[in-house]
């Protein structure tokens, strides 16, 4: 009993949660059968949607009606005060033909009918979609969430890069050093830049007017001029097929010892 009524909450539950933007399906709230029910979710939106929109088109149609009937009354009160010539027919073309049109004025120009129509249209594209197998939420929703997500991302982004550039300071010209001076077996030279540099990752060809050399994965080193990027250059020795590759000229070999301490690396 208790099992049932767990899965009885579970699925009540999961119907409007439905609405939610799919990644927090899996990732927050995995435990509810958000999936299976994504059918019924869309369902119940469209009908939701169905039932605003009928009730809110009778009270306009009802009011629109009365506007109509309102404007004949008026137009003949005109006539017999003689403010209209007698014997005129009372036309009432304009209120009629607000009447016919006023479904679509209702939907399109109204508030409710706004909400009524994207509840029905949703939540009919959402059932479609849930019946190939691909569900999704609430389409407003999943949207905002997507653009803060970005915003975010973005904000996040350019926060890193401003404090980088903080620890980096001012760009000054690469340098050469030994591998052994970075601590690095196997490894003929780094290049240490002030910058990171695009295009330079791990794999890619260094392409010299003299030799050509495989790019290592690199590595962060703080020193005391600031934070660095370093790059491990392997001289290449056996031919191998170009995939990628930068032109680059090394700098003079700095004529230093082995450096001591410890190195932040990063991808």
């Amino acid at each position: 009993m208790v099992e049932y009524l767990t899965a009885l909450l579970r699925g009540l539950a999961a119907v409007p949660a439905g609405l939610l933007p799919r990644r927090y399906w899996e990732r927050v709230l995995y435990r509810l059968p958000i999936s299976r029910l994504a059918l019924v979710s869309a369902l119940l939106t469209f009908l939701t949607g169905g039932f605003i929109g009928a009730r809110g088109f009778l009270d306009y149609a009802t009011r629109a009606a009365g506007a109509a009937n309102q404007a004949m009354l008026e137009i003949a009160a005109r006539q017999n005060a003689g403010q209209l010539p007698a014997g005129e027919p009372i036309t009432t073309a304009a209120p009629v033909a607000f009447s016919i049109l006023s479904l679509v004025a209702f939907a399109l120009f109204t508030p409710l009918g706004l909400f009524a129509t994207y509840l029905t249209v949703s939540g009919f594209v959402r059932a479609a979609s849930s019946l190939v197998d691909e569900p999704f939420g609430d389409p407003i929703l999943t949207g905002v969430d997507a653009l803060v997500r970005r915003s975010s991302a973005r904000a996040v982004a350019a926060s890193r890069r401003r404090a980088r550039a903080r620890a980096e300071g001012p760009e000054t010209p690469d340098r050469l050093y030994t591998g052994e001076w970075a601590g690095l077996s196997g490894v003929d030279y780094v290049v240490v830049s002030s910058r990171r540099k695009p295009g330079w990752d791990a794999g890619a060809f260094v392409i010299t007017s003299d030799k050509w050399y495989t790019l290592g994965t690199p590595f962060d080193m703080r020193l005391p001029e600031g934070l660095r990027t370093v790059y491990p250059l392997t001289e290449q020795r056996v031919n191998e097929v170009l995939r990628r590759g930068v032109r680059y000229e090394l700098p003079p070999l700095e004529r230093t010892g082995r450096r001591g301490g410890a190195v932040t690396r990063t991808s």
